[in-house]
């Protein structure tokens, strides 16, 4: 998988200048205890290399905001709209801002594109496709199940969930269990789920995948409902997918979960409005935002260091399982 070019840094300027990183910043921002000889130094060396002044540094330096982009996949998923709930509260209590960049519908590059030239760092589900609508030299923050190495990123553990949610469904008797994912291949977070129920003996009697809306939830379950062999529980790629078959199972006649348990993922707050509340994996919404947003910390302060975070999900049992 292709990564991008690695862009000079403060320390490789620093180096080339034969001055102290602190220098560089102090030159960098036309600060008074720098000598005019070493600053022209410093500005050589900065030019040679193509080493662009992060804005966000300058701003945290002399006081000002910092704007964050965060790149979401689709506004009308509830799990984009909850996320940037926290990370806006977050960053407003470091002072600062966030805008939010829609990749649905057509033009989604030129969007993220326009606005990365416009905030000092980037955070978001960025698919490897729209990543070069990003300056290369804007810090950027990735938030995936399997993040591209090298990145700065915050990784989703699903595992201690997802055997969580097997042993549950086991325990109440279910060995017909099905999956529902999205797109055309399966995802990880439905490997990973394949591999612990194979563990225990079973396999998914029927892998179903689906748009990745509520309507393709609510026709991936009408279709588990009509099977001949239907399955008494279902594991979904989202919570979004699972509300949607909670309605088609309704539909059907099948109840949940005295017919079929039903499990989504995400741990999103329209899993409590619905009839019966969804049982989920759930993600800690606090605690991603924050993860994020001390990565991008790091990355504008330039103190680099360990750019890697976890977060886990965890079973959340309510009424559909």
């Amino acid at each position: 998988m292709a990564t991008r070019a690695k862009a000079p840094t403060i320390n490789d300027v620093a180096a080339a200048a034969g001055v102290s990183r602190q220098t560089v910043t102090r030159a960098l921002n036309d600060m008074a205890d720098v000598s005019p000889a070493t600053k022209q130094r410093v500005m050589d060396a900065a030019a040679d290399l193509h080493y662009r002044p992060n804005r966000a540094a300058q701003r945290l330096v002399r006081g000002r905001d910092v704007t964050i982009g965060f790149v979401v996949g689709d506004l009308r998923n509830p799990y984009y709209p909850e996320l940037a709930s926290e990370l806006s509260r977050r960053a407003a209590a470091r002072e600062w801002g966030l805008v939010m960049v829609d990749l649905s519908g057509q033009g989604g590059d030129e969007r993220v594109a326009s606005v990365a030239g416009r905030v000092d760092a980037v955070i978001g589900h960025i698919a490897t496709e729209h990543r070069s609508a990003i300056d290369a030299r804007t810090p950027t923050v990735l938030l995936a199940d399997d993040p591209v190495a090298g990145d700065a990123w915050v990784r989703f553990d699903y595992e201690r969930g997802i055997r969580d949610a097997v042993a549950h469904l086991l325990a109440t008797g279910r060995r017909r269990i099905a999956t529902i994912d999205h797109g055309g291949v399966s995802s990880l977070r439905m490997s990973l789920f394949t591999r612990v129920l194979s563990e225990s003996g079973l396999a998914p009697v029927a892998e179903v995948f689906a748009a990745d809306t509520h309507q393709g939830g609510v026709e991936a379950a009408t279709g588990l409902a009509a099977c001949g062999s239907r399955p008494d529980a279902v594991l979904c790629f989202n919570d979004v997918l699972a509300v949607g078959a909670l309605k088609g199972f309704a539909r059907a006649g099948v109840r949940v979960p005295q017919d079929v348990a039903v499990i989504g993922i995400d741990g999103l707050d329209i899993g409590t409005l619905v009839t019966p509340e969804l049982t989920t994996l759930a993600v800690d919404m606090p605690e991603l935002a924050d993860r994020a947003l001390e990565l991008v910390d790091a990355l504008l302060s330039g103190r680099g260091g360990d750019l890697h975070r976890t977060v886990a999900h965890t079973l959340v049992l309510r009424e559909s399982a």
